[in-house]
């Protein structure tokens, strides 16, 4: 029995997720939905100005998430390997009042240069993440179709989500 267990362990061990309601995250196939929210500079950033165009890969993270820390390096990696051929990262920071002004020095700090959004009311996470979990990314392809909902980060996850994100980009020719 114990042995059985400790799975399970890990698994909360490497994912923030807080105690919540029972609701689950949008699944394979289905349509991403579009969102608006403000960029670390003001701006405001919309989804569909890249649903159809671009494939994109949604981060939920929060500053006092370890595993979301961890896989920064690797979406950067990814994102700068892939962008010119299609492929946006957005990273949706899921941070309450306590933390949100620690986003942009995180930001900076681990040489972000993909887009970052704060969700301060949790609306984008009602749509996506109802249980806000951290971190959790959601790939959609260029046609705008929700591909893969991965939960937690765990070692050689980067790995996966590279074939991924590679595998839905040679679904289709990149679009400018």
């Amino acid at each position: 029995m114990r042995a059985g267990l400790l799975p399970a362990a890990a698994a909360l061990v490497l994912a923030c997720t807080p105690a919540g309601s029972g609701a689950v995250s949008p699944t394979k196939g289905g349509e991403a939905t579009d969102f608006s929210a403000r960029d670390l500079e003001g701006r405001t950033f919309r989804l569909g100005e890249h649903l159809g165009r671009h494939a994109v890969l949604l981060d939920f993270w929060a500053t006092w998430c370890q595993p979301c820390q961890a896989e920064f390096p690797h979406l950067q990696r990814l994102y700068t390997e892939n962008r010119e051929r299609g492929f946006v990262v957005v990273a949706i920071a899921m941070d309450g009042p306590e933390t949100i002004a620690e986003v942009p020095s995180f930001v900076r700090r681990n040489n972000l240069t993909f887009p970052v959004v704060l969700d301060e009311d949790s609306r984008i996470a009602a749509l996506y993440n109802p249980r806000k979990a951290a971190p959790l990314s959601i790939l959609i392809d260029k046609t705008g179709r929700i591909v893969k909902v991965r939960e937690g980060f765990n070692p050689g996850d980067d790995a996966l989500l590279e074939a991924d994100v590679r595998a839905v980009l040679a679904e289709t020719a990149p679009t400018p």
